[in-house]
């Protein structure tokens, strides 16, 4: 049995479960969010209501080159977003990255800045560059890889456009000035 670890700073919300996990400081744990054994969350995450890390080599903090899954610092994981571990590709999801509410992530790369709407999918084996877009609904085929700052829409996802500047934070998730905002107070 894997002990449950758990950082300053780190608050959690209603019904959730946190089973054999390790979960770093200054943390929002969502309502109804599973941490399952194994898994491990970097300092300054959110994860929003109704999350699922999943269990076995571990949910790894960016920079740990061991594991299948590594997740960076001020990572929003909204309502019901489903992370997908799978035995041979990596699941990355980079610091500042926004994974928005019913979206799915299977074993890719999510680059830097990048932003996920809602409900959109992404396969195994993809790849989404730094500071891009996936629109709402739209489904980034098996092994598809799409460089930085790129607008990715539609169902099979294709480039929609080229962003000049970084992604605008969408009005659904927390800025990422309110996570750099918290203290962290001496006990």
């Amino acid at each position: 049995m894997s002990p449950v670890r758990v950082g300053q700073r780190t608050v959690f919300g209603h019904r959730a479960a946190i089973v054999g996990a390790t979960v770093g400081d200054l943390c929002e744990i969502g309502n109804g969010a599973i941490l399952l054994p194994g898994s491990r969350l970097g300092s300054g995450c959110i994860l929003g209501e109704g999350t699922l890390l999943p269990p076995g080599a571990g949910v790894k903090i960016i920079g740990d080159s061991h594991g299948p899954v590594r997740i960076g610092s001020r990572v929003q994981i909204l309502e019901n977003t489903v992370l997908h571990l799978l035995p041979d590709n990596e699941l990355i999801i980079e610091d500042d990255a926004v994974i928005g509410p019913g979206a799915m992530i299977h074993g890719c790369p999510i680059g830097r800045g990048s932003i996920v709407e809602p409900g959109a999918i992404v396969c195994d084996g993809s790849v989404v560059g730094a500071e891009s877009v996936v629109r709402a609904g739209a489904c980034v085929k098996q092994r598809d890889r799409f460089g930085d700052r790129s607008i990715l829409d539609g169902f099979p996802a294709r480039l929609a456009g080229t962003l000049t500047d970084p992604p605008a934070m969408p009005g659904w998730a927390l800025p990422l000035d309110a996570v750099a905002a918290l203290r962290r107070v001496q006990r």
